[in-house]
Parts: C-alpha cells; structure tokens; sequence
C-alpha cells in the first residue's frame, strides 16, 4: 500500500472578505462615537484653573468682607486678570454689591462670583 503525497483535508470554514470588511466598519463607526463622546465629557469638565479661580474669587470676598475701605480695581493673579465692581445696592447706600470676574490669558472668563455686604464707610 502506497501513501499518496497528497492529502485530502478537511476545509476549514472560513469568514469572507465582505464580512470582514462589515465588521470592520461596525468597530470603526462605534470606536469614532467613543472617541467623541470622550472629547466633550473632558471638554466640559472643570479645568484646575477654572478651580482655582473660582477660589481665588472666593477668598477675595472674604477679603472684602472684613475690609472697610472697598473699591472697584482689576488686578492680577498668576496668570488671572480680577476685574472687582463695587457698587451701591439699595438707595440709601447701606449695602454694596461686589461683583468679581477672573479672567485668564486669552481673555476667557474663567469664574465669577457675587456677593452683597453691609457698607461699613459710614
């Protein structure tokens, strides 16, 4: 009995090109939905320095909390620009409303914050 060279086996099932080339595009439509979705939610997140403006805007109405002599001014922080508007809030002058906005390099506001306090200059 001789042995032949040639064997015969069994085929192996395989995946046509066009269902290769489909699930291809159904993994790359879903991988660009993922990469969006991810941009808008780092996107919309709180940056360190919106953060730290925000608390920077804080402290300086505490600041002007205790202080007597309040004023409008801008003045800079870091890289931040505070614009600070002290103005009257009621008609007899006993209350004063101090509205704060941080500004970063680009001119972006980056936070705000308001307060009203008692007039302690009369």
């Amino acid at each position: 009995m001789t042995v032949s060279k040639f064997m015969i086996r069994p085929r192996v099932k395989a995946s046509t090109i066009i269902e290769v080339l489909i699930s291809m595009i159904i993994i790359m439509v879903v991988f660009g939905i993922a990469m969006i979705i991810y941009a808008n939610v780092t996107k919309s997140g709180l940056s360190e320095l919106e953060i730290r403006a925000g608390a920077l805007l804080n402290e300086t109405l505490q600041n002007d909390e205790k202080d007597d002599a309040v004023s409008s001014r801008i003045f800079n922080v870091d890289i931040l620009r505070i614009e600070q508007q002290v103005k009257s809030y009621d008609a007899d002058g006993s209350l004063l409303e101090i509205d704060l906005v941080a500004y970063d390099v680009n001119g972006e506001k980056m936070a705000e914050a308001h307060k009203i306090i008692p007039n302690r200059n009369d």
